[in-house]
């Protein structure tokens, strides 16, 4: 019976945090080291800095914790706007 007790208390929320990152968390910000693709988007959540490497022209990651509302990709940080449809391959 105390075995039961332990699995609901803790057991049940670290499954729902488990599912929850899953659906929720996604990468945002990425790319544009030395001119290559540049994806960005529009978080409806909490949008945190991963890493930023901008001061020798590395590659800037976000992740948002929430909802992705819109992509937009370019050719290297930016320039020019691309379908992401080509990024994404």
């Amino acid at each position: 019976m105390r075995n039961k007790k332990w699995i609901a208390l803790f057991g049940v929320p670290l499954l729902v945090v488990a599912i929850s990152w899953i659906f929720f968390y996604h990468e945002c910000a990425a790319g544009g080291a030395m001119g290559a693709w540049y994806k960005e988007c529009s978080c409806r959540g909490i949008e945190r800095l991963d890493f930023d490497n901008t001061a020798s022209d590395g590659p800037l990651r976000t992740v948002c914790f929430g909802w992705v509302a819109a992509r937009t990709c370019y050719r290297g940080r930016g320039g020019t706007e691309m379908p992401c449809d080509e990024v994404d391959q």
